[in-house]
């Protein structure tokens, strides 16, 4: 079990953590410029986390906090850590320990059970993926997925020989996670093109590998040694130069281009806004398209967001975000002068049609301009070409017809769904040209069997769940390893019955998908409540 004094103890060993090695996860830092700022962010965030646990309950090894359950600490902990959030890779690490808070708090608990670590890895894995616009594997997305997947299956291992989960040791399932984090480290090198030249791992992920060590060292009650090269390949970098604008720590991938051999001098513009999601969805289009390295993540509070992007328009994009809502703790700060890389390569922007409710800002969280044919088309105007479109089962007569009569070059997939897009775009990469993307794309979708009812928007939600539960076990009858349902009910837009951090969700389809989770174990279940869905329930298997 985690206690609150457990997990006190692991946040202020990561700071520790953090700290030593702050200079040599700085020396990894190699995207998207050369700030070399990765372990400082990871060391200031974390010691704002710290710091907020110590105000509110005092420190490791105090009665207090020895007296403090784990989900009130970890809450502290969260909301240390987004107010004092720096950079890409200090909002990514916040939304980690968010994860941990969220499991705490779902498990109603004073202490958490050492099975919960996986679903609480497996849900900060999902977060950060939903905070960066445009993920990129070979970045700390890749070592926390490894550690999710790992401590998931030790679990299941010893599931598999008779033993409860609850009995399984926290110590063996963080192990596991953190020996796989960093073999997965390692690999990143290979993964990105930049970490291969500059003979690094990912800077993010070292940090996550460090944090992950302090929570061995917690539960174990020591204090291991960490070698001084560790997470630096034999290679190194040459004439002590260092790639830039391929993806930073976070896996966010640069979208903003410049003028063939100009250099780009960039501004990192950070601030918490207040303002409702639909308004937020429409600034996180925006910043990506005239911005690059974006990250928004939930704030302290409700309505609040911590928005970071990198621009060369920092003028336009805050005029934009104080146009957007009310904003706060704005900062910016100025970034080295950077070459563009010799070969970079073209973008392929994905256009897809969606119509107005939640689903546009799942479409824009995946990286894409989603909206109606006239966003569409406008999009098309700014462009002037080269564009992915996704159909989604959209009326395209409009749209079509206005492509024909251009000379404007574009590459439509037929996705049939939104189930569909949704599939497309978990395969976008950002570094891929848009032929190689276009295929992958229509890969995923013909690979994905799908099924959606006639009903009306906001049905019952009895109903809602019978149809589920029906269309799910019917379609997984032929086999299949991930399912995404959507589905229209009164109420806020949301992911809601993961299972990740435990919470069941306020409407009935939370219980159906729990109870579909339970009949199929092997299978990853992921399920959206969105407005605007114009159908009762649309459900893809993969």
């Amino acid at each position: 079990m985690l206690t609150g004094a457990h997990v006190a103890s692991w946040a202020e060993q990561a700071a520790a953590g953090l700290a030593e090695h702050k200079d040599e996860i700085n020396e990894l830092n190699v995207f998207p410029i050369p700030d070399s700022d990765t372990g400082s962010n990871m060391t200031a965030t974390m010691g704002s986390a710290v710091d907020r646990m110590h105000q509110d309950h005092g420190r490791a090894g105090s009665q207090a906090v020895a007296a403090t359950s784990v989900a009130d600490v970890a809450a502290s902990l969260a909301a240390g850590a987004v107010t004092g959030a720096r950079g890409n890779s200090g909002l990514v690490l916040s939304q980690f320990l968010r994860a941990l808070a969220d499991s705490a708090a779902a498990s109603g608990k004073d202490a958490l059970s050492a099975g919960a670590i996986p679903g609480m890895l497996h849900r900060a894995e999902k977060l950060v993926r939903r905070a960066v616009s445009a993920p990129v594997e070979g970045t700390i997305i890749s070592v926390l997925h490894a550690a999710a997947e790992a401590s998931s299956a030790i679990v299941a291992e010893r599931e598999g020989t008779g033993q409860d989960a609850s009995e399984v040791s926290a110590v063996d399932i963080a192990g596991a996670a953190r020996d796989a984090a960093a073999e997965a480290l390692t690999e990143t090198t290979a993964q990105l093109p930049a970490l291969a030249s500059a003979g690094v791992v990912d800077a993010g992920g070292r940090g996550l590998v460090v944090i992950l060590d302090a929570l061995v060292d917690a539960l174990t009650d020591a204090f291991a040694d960490t070698p001084a090269d560790a997470g630096r390949t034999t290679a190194s970098p040459q004439d002590g130069s260092r790639p830039a604008d391929e993806a930073d720590e976070s896996g966010a991938q640069s979208s903003q281009r410049t003028p063939e051999g100009a250099a780009r001098a960039e501004i990192e513009v950070m601030f918490t806004l207040r303002a409702d999601e639909e308004h937020l969805d429409t600034l996180r289009g925006e910043l990506n398209t005239r911005g690059n390295s974006v990250v928004i993540v939930p704030g302290e509070s409700d309505g609040t967001w911590r928005v970071h992007v990198h621009t060369t328009a920092g003028g336009p994009l805050i005029e934009l975000a104080f146009a957007t809502g009310e904003v706060t703790d704005l900062s910016l700060e100025a970034l080295p002068l950077v070459e563009p890389a010799e070969e970079e390569r073209p973008s392929a922007p994905v256009l897809a049609l969606v119509p107005e409710g939640g689903l546009r800002g799942m479409f824009a969280t995946a990286g894409a301009t989603a909206g109606d044919t006239a966003t569409v088309i406008a999009e098309f105007e700014r462009r002037g070409t080269g564009c992915i479109v996704l159909t989604n089962g959209q009326d395209t007569a409009e749209l079509f017809g206005r492509l024909a009569s251009s000379d404007w070059e574009a590459t439509v997939v037929d996705t049939e769904s939104f189930v569909g897009g949704l599939a497309a775009m978990a395969v976008y990469s950002p570094t891929a040209d848009l032929d190689e993307n276009a295929e992958e794309m229509a890969d995923a979708v013909s690979a994905q069997r799908w099924r959606q009812t006639d009903g009306a928007d906001g049905a019952d939600g009895s109903d809602v769940a019978d149809l589920v539960a029906t269309m799910v076990t019917g379609l997984l009858a032929d086999g299949g390893e991930l399912v995404t349902v959507l589905y229209d009910l009164a109420g806020e837009d949301g992911e809601v019955g993961t299972g990740e951090d435990g919470a069941g969700g306020a409407d009935p389809v939370a219980s159906a998908i729990e109870s579909l989770r339970a009949e199929h174990p092997g299978v990853e279940l992921h399920s959206y409540r969105v407005r605007g869905l114009g159908t009762g329930v649309q459900v893809g298997v993969e």
